[in-house]
C-alpha cells in the first residue's frame, strides 16, 4: 500500500533544499520592492517603476552583448566576494578588497609590460601571479598586526586602502606612465600577458604553445574532477577495483589533454560562436568558476579549512586545541589578498579598453561584494549566484536609465537595501509580520511546525 506520509516527506525534503534560499530571497525581494517604491515616489508614476526595471533586464541581458557584459561584471564580483568569504571564516573582516584589488592592479600592469619576450604560455600565468602576489602580501600586513599585536584589522585595513590609492597614483603618474600617451595611465601590456577573449580563442590557438597551455590547463581540470570522484567512490566503495583507478584516470586526464591539443584549435576554426570582435567577455569567468569550487573544497574539505574555520568560530578555544592562530590569521588574509589580487590583475589584462592601469582605476567592486558575501552566507555556490545578480544590476543601470529616466544610482540604492536587510533579519520577520524567525525543517516535529 501507498506510505499515506509519503508527500508529507516529499513536501519537507523540498522545503529543506530551499530553506538557505529563504532568508537571502526575502532580503532581495524587500529590496527590489523598496527600490520601487522610490522610483514610483519620486515620479509619480507605476509605469515608470516597470519601465526601469524593464530597461533594467533588457540591458542586463537582452540588448547586444548585454549578457556577456554581465558576465564581465561578474568576475570581479566573484573572485572579490569569496576573498571575503576566506577573511570571515577566519573571523576577519577584510573591508581592504579595494586596496587589494588595486595593488594586484598595479602589480600586473608592471609584469605584464615588463617580461615582453616571454611567451604567453608563461607570461599570462607570470602576470596573474604578480598580480595575486601583490593582493596577498599587502593583506597580510594587518594580519600580521592583528596577530603580533592585536590591532583590529578594519581599522588597519581601511588605512592600507588609502595608502594603496596613493601609491597607485604615484606609479602611475611616475615609474609605470605610458611616456607615448597623452592620457596618465601606465604602459599596455604585452599581447602575451593579455587575458584570452572568447572571439580571441581560435587565433589563439593557432600558436602551438598556446595550444599547449590550453591542453595542460583542460588535463588539469579533468585531473582535478576525476580525483574529486575517485574520493567520493572510494568512501561508499571496497575491494580491489580502485586499485587500477588512478592509472586510468590518469590515461584519461593525458587522452583528453592530447584531443584538447591536437582537436580544439582547428574545430574552433571551422565554427566559434563567439565571433563578435567588441565583445569583451573573457576567459577570466571561467577562473571565476574554477576558483570558486577551489575555495569551497579548501574550507569544507581539508584540514587547513578545518583550522581557519575553527579559528573563526573560537580564537581561544582553537589555541587551546593546538592550532596555530596567527599562522591562521596570516594564511586566511594571504588567500584573500591574492583572490582579491586577481580580480584587479584580469580587470587591466582583459577588461580595460587600453590593456593598462588607468588612473582612478578603482570602481567600488571590493565595497559592494560585501553585500554579496553575506546575501550568500559565505557560500561559494551562492556567492557566484549573487554576483551574477549585482552584475546584471551594474550593466543593465546605464540602459534603465537611458530607457526610463530614472537615474542609474537607484541600483546603489537597491544594493544598499540588499545589505540592510541581510544584516538585520529582524526587521525583514518585522516587516513581512513574521512571529518568529524560519524554524528549520529538519528541527520541526512531523505534524507542526515552529511555535
Amino acid at each position: 500500500m501507498p506510505d499515506a506520509d509519503e508527500p508529507r516527506r516529499s513536501r519537507k525534503g523540498w522545503l529543506s533544499a530551499l530553506a538557505p534560499l529563504r532568508e537571502p530571497g526575502l532580503a532581495l525581494l524587500l529590496a527590489f520592492l523598496g527600490g520601487a517604491l522610490v522610483i514610483w515616489v519620486t515620479s509619480g508614476s507605476l509605469g515608470v517603476v516597470g519601465a526601469a526595471y524593464g530597461g533594467l533586464v533588457s540591458g542586463a541581458f537582452l540588448k547586444t552583448r548585454g549578457l556577456s557584459e554581465t558576465l564581465v561584471a561578474t568576475t570581479p564580483y566573484i573572485f572579490l566576494s569569496l576573498a571575503l568569504a576566506v577573511g570571515f571564516a577566519a573571523g576577519l573582516f577584510n573591508i581592504g578588497l579595494e586596496g587589494q584589488f588595486i595593488v594586484g592592479a598595479v602589480c600586473a600592469a608592471w609584469s605584464g609590460g615588463w617580461f615582453s619576450t616571454a611567451p604567453a604560455i608563461l607570461h599570462l600565468p607570470l602576470a596573474l601571479g604578480a598580480g595575486a602576489a601583490g593582493g596577498a602580501l599587502w593583506a597580510m600586513i594587518p594580519a600580521y598586526l592583528k596577530a603580533k599585536t592585536g590591532a583590529h584589522e578594519v581599522i588597519n585595513l581601511i588605512m592600507m586602502n588609502f595608502i594603496a590609492f596613493r601609491l597607485t597614483e604615484y606609479f602611475v603618474r611616475g615609474p609605470l606612465r605610458d611616456t607615448h600617451s597623452s592620457t596618465v595611465q601606465t604602459a599596455r601590456v604585452s599581447p602575451n600577458a593579455e587575458m584570452w577573449s572568447l572571439n580571441q580563442i581560435p587565433e589563439r590557438l593557432s600558436d602551438p604553445l598556446n595550444a599547449a597551455a590550453a591542453a595542460i590547463a583542460c588535463a588539469l581540470l579533468a585531473w582535478a574532477i576525476a580525483a574529486r570522484l575517485r574520493a567520493r567512490h572510494a568512501r561508499t566503495s571496497s575491494g580491489t577495483t580502485l586499485r587500477l583507478r588512478p592509472l586510468t584516470l590518469s590515461a584519461a586526464c593525458v587522452v583528453v589533454g592530447l584531443t584538447v591539443f591536437f582537436e580544439l584549435g582547428p574545430l574552433a576554426r571551422a565554427w566559434w560562436p563567439f565571433n563578435d570582435p567588441y565583445d569583451r567577455l573573457h576567459v577570466g569567468i571561467f577562473l571565476a568558476l574554477v576558483a570558486a569550487a577551489l575555495v569551497s573544497w579548501l574550507l569544507r574539505r581539508t584540514p587547513f579549512g578545518m583550522d581557519i574555520r575553527t579559528v573563526g568560530a573560537n580564537p581561544d578555544a582553537a589555541k587551546y586545541a593546538g592550532i596555530d592562530v596567527a599562522r591562521s590569521y596570516l594564511s586566511a588574509m594571504a588567500i584573500s589578498g591574492a583572490l582579491a589580487g586577481v580580480a584587479g590583475t584580469i580587470e587591466v589584462l582583459g577588461v580595460s579598453t587600453c590593456r593598462c592601469l588607468p588612473l582612478f582605476f578603482s570602481s567600488g567592486y571590493g565595497f559592494e561584494s560585501v553585500a554579496i558575501t553575506l546575501l550568500a552566507h559565505n557560500n561559494p555556490l551562492g556567492i557566484v549566484a549573487g554576483s551574477f545578480l549585482f552584475g546584471a544590476m551594474r550593466n543593465g543601470a546605464d540602459f534603465m536609465e537611458l530607457h526610463s529616466g530614472v537615474s542609474k544610482d537607484v541600483i546603489s540604492l537597491i544594493q544598499g537595501l540588499v545589505l540592510l536587510f541581510v544584516a538585520a533579519p529582524a526587521l525583514v520577520r518585522r516587516l513581512l509580520r513574521m512571529k518568529t524567525g524560519p524554524v528549520p525543517i529538519a528541527d520541526q516535529r512531523d505534524g507542526g511546525g515552529g511555535r
